[in-house]
């Protein structure tokens, strides 16, 4: 749900945390930093250290973990339908026995995607598309689109609305059922 419905990246359910949620409005914040010395973090760490020599590897832990792109840091509606708010309720009352980590969610989708017997790669990007592509379907306008998904570029939201020619079919609509 977190990626195929509401579109967020691997890293940012790999580096989720109950305090992102506001259960009042419904929202999902992804912040723009959190601390984090995860083994991916201190990783990405390690490699801005070897490729910055002002930088110190406390300083390079202590600005982990952060999305993507700016935009990235966003607010992300979960009371899509009940079904989303209550995986989101299940999977926080249960979030502290899972093990986060950008490979486990890799092995977690490989893992549904089995079960599910679909054919092809299935991998977290992949569900964000669908994420995309299920929105775009549903009429969300591009600005909206990039908001919610989290680009930084406009074009990236109006490829996903074209493909799924549902903006144009509604524009039709509403010129010639008046």
């Amino acid at each position: 749900m977190l990626g195929g419905r509401l579109g967020l990246r691997a890293g940012e359910i790999a580096h989720f945390h109950t305090s992102w949620l506001d259960w009042n409005r419904k929202l999902i914040r992804i912040p723009q930093h959190e601390p984090c010395d995860c083994g991916y973090c201190r990783r990405q760490a390690r490699q801005e250290v070897a490729h910055n020599d002002q930088l110190t590897k406390a300083d390079a832990i202590a600005s982990r973990w952060h999305p993507k792109t700016v935009a990235s840091a966003r607010s992300i509606p979960f009371d899509l339908s009940l079904r989303i708010e209550l995986c989101i309720e299940r999977f926080a009352n249960r979030y502290s026995g899972f093990p986060r980590s950008r490979s486990t969610v890799n092995r977690r989708v490989e893992e549904a995607a089995n079960q599910a017997n679909l054919t092809g790669r299935t991998y977290p990007h992949c569900l964000r598309a669908t994420a995309a592509s299920h929105h775009a379907y549903k009429g969300v306008a591009p600005v909206p689109l990039q908001a919610l998904m989290g680009w930084s570029d406009l074009a990236t939201a109006q490829k996903y609305i074209r493909i799924s020619g549902t903006a144009t079919a509604d524009a039709l609509r509403r010129v010639h059922h008046k």
